[in-house]
């Protein structure tokens, strides 16, 4: 596709993801043909998705002018803004630019992908400015839930473009002096043409609850516990292990950390200093029957309720280390990504149905979100004073009242755009101006397959699961178009088919009648008759139960002598693709 580029004294901004979904971040700055990509991430998918592992964001326009990439800039180290990197370097090297964790963490992910040879890995740090192409990336300290998070003041052509990052105001931070304030506000007084914001907490109101106030919770709740202590929390959430650990040491119990990604992530953030882990604190998952349970603290994955995670398998007695008994105490330190609700609510029922107690939302005081509420949004706004403003990192809805509320604090209406994927905006002569769509949306990953399936697959598949399936085969002569043979019906997913005669009969009747009328007509197209048999059958179905399993005919056109001898060769089918 054909996009003209940026006049030379303009930039362009354009979203290929995080704008109208929370997940696939990913946003590119073009000045000329030069190109360079913020985040790279990734979505998991919701029960919209049957089937599908991930979703990426659809990289063509970048795949397309990949001779312009200057650079990918990572604002931190979560999956839905690096996740997705993996799958572009292994279609196009690149220089990549993050912080040390940031880097040490995507330096283990790759270690199970084959990006092409080319690309390299560069640190930055808060403070710092890199020149990438003819962008110059400033570095600037936030505040989040996971170490090394950092907003990037992007000086381009057209005037600086500020990227928050995930952020918030954590005014007594467990690692760390926090947000930088004092250069932020030094970069609104120099002038910040856009300020591209995080806004996933718009809708709450006031500030939200520092990370030291989770601590003094997971203290409490360590203390009073009887037995053992289970906390599950984001993997990439190493602030909330280092709080772990922190209140388990306070509390005389030793820690075990269980869960693939835990455990790497634990393990690498611990390497690179980023997790006091001293020594006796942490053991091996096997040794926690060594100790008695008031002893013990264990760290797991399945926050999310995701059905292959180390705590769902424990709610499933599937874990090999740990089995769920009365007297465990089970702490839910995270809040549900939309569209794992059902997933999360499953696992917490198993582990009462075990006896366990769980401790769950934001009541009990064991999460502190990562991301700002609408004093902290306000807050950036006051401090960096942008010319312009563009909501990221939320669905439509938080695009929305991000903008009511930066209207509220002095900004004009038409200065906060709300875009989705593929919009872009151009800034020139200090103003901005909406430019071309490019190509963008979403791309599945089901197992080996990126890409292959599609909303035609998802739709079939999310019929299949509500409605089932309905397969009539018909053996047709191939010379006269006459019904061979009495219609065999099978089924799954739609009704019981031993205790529908009734209705099987009905729907034979019907097929020998259309078959009869469609050996009348002389016509021989059996693509043809698949689709009238498709659609008559499914019209039946529905007047006769109200409902639309997917109806799949299968067609087999016979010659005479295949005819007589039953099988004596294999006829070809006329069936779905």
């Amino acid at each position: 596709m054909s996009i003209r580029a940026p006049l030379p004294d303009a930039v362009r901004l354009i979203s290929l993801g995080g704008m109208g979904d929370i997940g696939k971040n990913m946003t590119v700055l073009q000045q000329g043909d030069s190109l360079l990509v913020v985040d790279c991430g990734l979505m998991f998918p919701d029960e919209d998705h049957p089937g599908v592992d991930l979703i990426l964001p659809d990289m063509t326009y970048l795949l397309e002018n990949a001779s312009g990439l200057v650079g990918v800039v990572l604002t931190h180290a979560h999956e839905d803004h690096m996740g997705a990197l993996p799958y572009l370097l292994e279609l196009v090297p690149a220089r990549v630019y993050g912080t040390r964790l940031t880097l040490g963490l995507l330096e283990a992910k790759l270690q199970e992908f084959d990006p092409l040879p080319g690309s390299e890995f560069i640190q930055i740090e808060p403070g710092q400015t890199a020149s990438v192409g003819p962008f110059h990336v400033e570095v600037v300290r936030v505040s989040h839930s996971i170490p090394d998070a950092v907003g990037l003041a992007v000086r381009t052509a057209a005037g600086t473009i500020l990227f928050s990052g995930d952020f918030k105001f954590d005014y007594t931070p467990i690692r760390g002096p926090g947000a930088d304030y004092q250069r932020l506000a030094q970069l609104g007084a120099e002038g910040v043409m856009c300020l591209v914001c995080d806004c996933t907490n718009v809708e709450r109101p006031g500030h939200s609850p520092s990370e030291r106030v989770v601590g003094e919770n997971l203290r409490r709740i360590m203390r009073e516990a009887s037995g053992r202590v289970i906390v599950t929390t984001f993997a990439s959430n190493v602030g909330r292990v280092q709080q772990i650990i922190n209140q388990a040491i306070a509390c005389e119990r030793v820690v075990a950390i269980t869960g693939r990604s835990m455990e790497r992530i634990a393990a690498t953030a611990a390497r690179l200093g980023y997790l006091d882990m001293p020594e006796g604190s942490v053991v091996a998952i096997e040794e926690i029957d060594e100790f008695e349970p008031r002893q013990v603290v264990i760290v797991t994955t399945g926050s999310q309720g995701e059905p292959l995670s180390a705590l769902a398998r424990m709610s499933r007695r599937a874990h090999k280390q740990v089995r769920i008994v009365p007297g465990d105490t089970v702490v839910m330190s995270a809040t549900p990504i939309p569209g794992n609700e059902s997933l999360i609510w499953r696992t917490i029922n198993r582990l009462f149905g075990l006896g366990a107690k769980v401790l769950y939302g934001t009541e009990e005081g064991v999460h502190a979100s990562g991301h700002a509420y609408q004093d902290e949004l306000r807050l950036m706004i006051s401090l960096t004073r942008p010319r312009y403003a563009v909501p990221i990192h939320g669905d439509q809805r938080h695009l929305s009242l991000y903008r009511d509320l930066a209207v509220e604090m002095g900004m004009a209406t038409d200065h906060i755009f709300l875009l989705g994927p593929g919009a872009s905006l151009e800034f020139r002569q200090g103003k901005a101006y909406r430019g071309p769509n490019v190509p963008a949306g979403s791309v599945n990953v089901d197992g080996l397959g990126i890409g292959d399936v599609g909303d035609v697959v998802l739709s079939d598949r999310q019929l299949l699961s509500q409605e089932g399936i309905f397969l009539p085969v018909l053996v047709v002569d191939r010379t006269s178009g006459e019904l061979l043979a009495t219609p065999e019906i099978y089924s799954r997913g739609f009704v019981y088919m031993d205790e529908a005669t009734e209705l099987v009969r009905q729907v034979q009747d019907h097929l020998v009648s259309l078959a009869r009328e469609y050996a009348a007509t002389g016509e021989r197209d059996f693509e043809a008759l698949y689709a009238l048999v498709r659609s008559s059958v499914s019209r039946l179905l529905y007047d006769l139960t109200e409902r639309r399993p997917m109806v799949l005919p299968v067609i087999v056109p016979v010659g005479e002598e295949e005819a007589k001898a039953g099988r004596d060769s294999e006829p070809d089918a006329t069936c779905p693709e």
